[in-house]
Parts: C-alpha cells; sequence; structure tokens
C-alpha cells in the first residue's frame, strides 16, 4: 500500500502466500513449497513383525534425507448428512425391493446412533518440502511508494528453479514412500487452494466445501463466482517457509 495512493487492504495481505502455480506454493518471502499426500497404514491392526518393519523403514526414510521437510497430520469433522441424504435418494429407487428396502433403513438407523454423540473425524497425512535457496525480486521501495504493491516481479522464475531442486526431492519421497506400502502424490494446483482454502477457513467442514476452480482465482485470491458444494476432502498444512 503506497502512502500516495492508499488502498483497502485485503486478507492475502495478512497470509504468507504470494501465490500457487505450477502446483507448487510460492511464499512472500520467496521460498517455494512442494505438498505430498500420502495414505496411511493401521498400525494397530499390523502383526508384531510388520509393526517392527514398517518402523524400521520409516526410519531408513528419514535417516536418507539430506533436506528439510515438514510432517503435517490434519484432523476435519466430517458431516455425514449428504450420506445420509443420498441413502434416502436410493432407498426411493428401491421400494419393489421390500428387503433390501428395510436393510437399508437398518443401516441409517445403526449410522444416526453410531454419530449422535460421536462425531467422525477424518485424518489427512502431508509431506511438505520447502526450497532452501531463493532468486526473488520485489517490487521496487519506490514504487511500492507510489502505490504499487508489493510482490515477487520473477515468480516465474522462481518457480522454475525451485522445480530444478524439488522434483529430484519429490521423487525419492514418493519411492520411500512406497517402501513403506504408502502411496502418495504430489497436490495440484487446486488439491493445493481446496487444501489452504480449508485452513484459513475452518468453518467449512464435511461436505460444505467450495469448489474453487483454477480460473477463478489470481496470485491466490479466490474470487466469488463458480461455486458449488461437494464432498470434503480434508486437506493443509502451512507451508514451511
Amino acid at each position: 500500500m503506497g502512502v500516495f495512493d492508499p488502498k483497502q487492504i485485503s486478507t492475502q495481505d495478512h497470509l504468507d502466500i504470494e501465490d500457487i502455480r505450477d502446483n507448487l506454493v510460492v511464499l512472500k518471502n520467496g521460498k517455494v513449497s512442494l505438498v505430498i499426500e500420502t495414505t496411511s497404514l493401521n498400525f494397530d491392526l499390523l502383526s508384531g513383525i510388520e509393526q517392527d518393519t514398517s518402523i524400521g523403514t520409516f526410519a531408513g526414510l528419514l535417516n536418507s534425507l539430506n533436506f528439510p521437510i515438514q510432517i503435517v497430520i490434519r484432523t476435519q469433522r466430517t458431516d455425514i448428512s449428504k450420506y445420509l441424504t443420498l441413502l434416502d435418494q436410493y432407498k426411493q429407487t428401491v421400494l419393489a425391493n421390500q428387503p433390501l428396502t428395510q436393510q437399508i433403513s437398518i443401516y441409517q438407523e445403526f449410522i444416526n446412533a453410531l454419530t449422535a454423540n460421536t462425531q467422525i473425524l477424518n485424518k489427512r497425512f502431508y509431506a511438505v518440502i520447502p526450497s532452501l535457496t531463493t532468486t526473488a525480486v520485489k517490487t521496487p521501495f519506490l514504487k511500492q511508494l507510489l502505490g504499487q504493491r508489493e510482490q515477487i516481479i520473477n515468480i516465474q522464475q522462481v518457480i522454475e528453479k525451485a522445480k530444478v531442486e524439488l522434483f529430484p526431492k519429490r521423487d525419492h519421497m514418493i519411492k520411500q514412500f512406497a517402501n513403506m506400502g504408502l502411496a502418495a502424490k504430489q497436490l495440484t494446483n487446486e488439491d493445493l487452494i481446496k487444501l489452504y482454502y480449508s485452513v484459513y477457513e475452518p468453518d467449512r467442514t464435511g461436505v460444505e466445501m467450495l469448489n474453487l476452480r483454477e480460473d477463478s482465482i489470481s496470485g491466490a485470491v479466490v474470487g466469488g463466482a463458480d461455486v458449488q458444494p461437494e464432498t470434503a476432502q480434508t486437506p493443509p498444512p502451512q507451508a514451511q517457509k
């Protein structure tokens, strides 16, 4: 905000994120982060030998790293009302099948009893890999005085340089997760937008989540168009600086 051209401060001015582009998160300090989501293991259901093997494999993963990572476990409340509505709709299509209709009703009663006094939680697991260097160039101070917002003016160059650093680390992490029996993937632009939106808008939980699209944002600013409720995905973590 320039001293000669005051303007209203937006929410984005208080966030650490400069932009989300090419499936990467660019922070305002010029660093770039890559976010990987993984599946999970039910450790308690493994045998003693399998548990020891999993611990040893995870230790091997940590010992193989020569770069910092951030491990994030995100817990989010799940709203099953839409699921129950879908069951109602399906039951209406099979009214002629009395045994099946009765089984659906019994199942709905079970779900209602289960969730009456218990919250259903959903956990998701992420690994964030931050870049260690940056070549970011910010808006000159004089232009800021004239009203231009401080931002990274060579952001594409920063991203391309970060790819060279981050992609080999990403491939290494995905391979190590596979050795543990975990499926891992890099989050896309759309995944990242939904993830960080849910972090900064925590009241939108369960199935009530905006259907954000890449073309509805500009410089990581969420637009107000094209919003539809969809099944929620518990996504983020804040990318490590």
